[in-house]
């Protein structure tokens, strides 16, 4: 008589995958708030980002057109707002050249505007205390012709954008400076300048 043979099943059991599960929730709530501040962070380069891309656009139309064009900040309670227009318009320059409204953007960045002097190079911690959401706003800067901040705007005209996450002050906070030369750049006041060319001071 011929012997029936059983073949192994494999397979997990009910407590396996509750083990399992709790390895894996554990591990999501480890993660989380990293990657929580990893997208708040994230936020603060997506806005500092458009008010650098927005400077740089005045700073192109006023030499392409040989005009003079503002970049502004127009929120006053420190949300990414900002508009581009020549300063005298014309039919060749108008008053509106490109807008961003704040609805566009990532709803917690926040920044705050400064009109001192920078200095070149920044001193060590120059940096340090991020400016007030809305602080000095609404204000712009101007470009003319070659490309630099009028004369006569030097000291009235923003010099400093701090851009923050209201939502989270551990988030990474991110400069745009602006000199008198109409040079624009992009630092992280966290990092010392003689490491990492991504430094501020």
């Amino acid at each position: 008589m011929p012997s029936t043979m059983r073949s192994a099943q494999a397979g997990v059991t009910l407590i396996e995958l509750m083990v399992s599960m709790t390895i894996l929730m554990l591990a999501l709530a480890w993660g989380l708030p990293s990657f929580s501040l990893w997208l708040q962070s994230a936020q603060v380069r997506t806005a500092a980002e458009s008010i650098q891309n927005g400077m740089h656009l005045a700073r192109t139309e006023a030499v392409k057109r040989n005009a003079v064009v503002r970049f502004s900040l127009t929120d006053n309670t420190g949300r990414v707002a900002w508009t581009v227009g020549c300063v005298t318009a014309t039919a060749d320059c108008p008053a509106e050249i490109q807008t961003r409204l704040a609805a566009e953007g990532t709803p917690n960045a926040r920044v705050g505007a400064s009109v001192a002097a920078v200095a070149s190079p920044a001193p060590a911690n120059a940096y340090s205390a991020a400016l007030t959401a809305g602080a000095a706003l609404p204000a712009g800067v101007s470009f003319d012709g070659m490309g630099r901040v009028p004369a006569a705007n030097v000291g009235t005209d923003i010099t400093r954008v701090d851009v923050i996450n209201a939502a989270n002050t551990a988030a990474r906070r991110l400069v745009v400076t602006i000199n008198a030369f109409g040079l624009i750049r992009m630092c992280d006041p966290a990092v010392a300048l003689s490491a990492n060319p991504v430094g501020c001071s």
